[in-house]
């Protein structure tokens, strides 16, 4: 992505996008938070910079616009919306291939992009993937309750602290969710209720 103003551009463009097609604004924003606090506590492991945290963001603000087509398949729906709409032209084809394989990855399962596609680009793919999952899953309820308190390594895995929430009735859900981002940090990826 290029300078402040086309960061400004496209930031504008995603807002524009989300209420062209309806999409549940504070339930993409809250995701975006999540997904921007996981991404900065697994910063060492993935490596990325700023511009795949922007991407994480866009792609956590859109994973939902495609239920304007259907709620059947609407992860696949969102992808097309995210590719083929002009309201997304000030994107870089490259990035917007990247934001919309990410936004189709955010249910069932993760496809890292075309063979073609170099193998950072394929990996980059896979975490920002990841990290939206989890945080999609953290407020699968849509109701804007849960907040990461703390990331920290357990073992040979992770443990995420959550607040406002009590993640033991979703256990399953979030376990299932997590299950990319285990495969990338090579362990469990635990949740539990923060203490106060």
């Amino acid at each position: 992505m290029s300078g402040d103003g086309g960061t400004l551009a496209q930031d504008a463009a995603v807002a524009a996008l989300c209420a062209k097609y309806g999409g549940d604004g504070r339930h993409g924003r809250h995701v975006a938070g999540l997904a921007r606090r996981l991404f900065e506590a697994f910063s060492p492991l993935h490596g990325l910079g700023q511009d795949a945290e922007r991407l994480l963001e866009h792609a956590s603000q859109l994973h939902d616009i495609g239920y304007f087509i259907a709620a059947k398949g609407h992860h696949r729906h969102s992808a097309y919306i995210a590719l083929n709409d002009a309201q997304l032209a000030d994107y870089p084809a490259d990035a917007r291939e990247i934001l919309a394989a990410v936004v189709r990855n955010h249910r069932k399962r993760a496809r890292p992009g075309p063979k073609s596609w170099p193998k950072e680009r394929r990996q980059a793919v896979l975490w920002l993937s990841a990290l939206l999952r989890v945080a999609d899953s953290l407020d699968y309820d849509h109701t804007q309750a849960a907040d990461i308190a703390e990331v920290r390594q357990s073992g040979q895995g992770f443990e995420i602290l959550v607040r406002g929430v009590d993640p033991r009735p979703a256990a399953v859900r979030l376990a299932g969710k997590a299950d990319l981002l285990e495969g990338l940090v090579g362990g469990p990826v635990r949740f539990a209720e923060a203490r106060r």
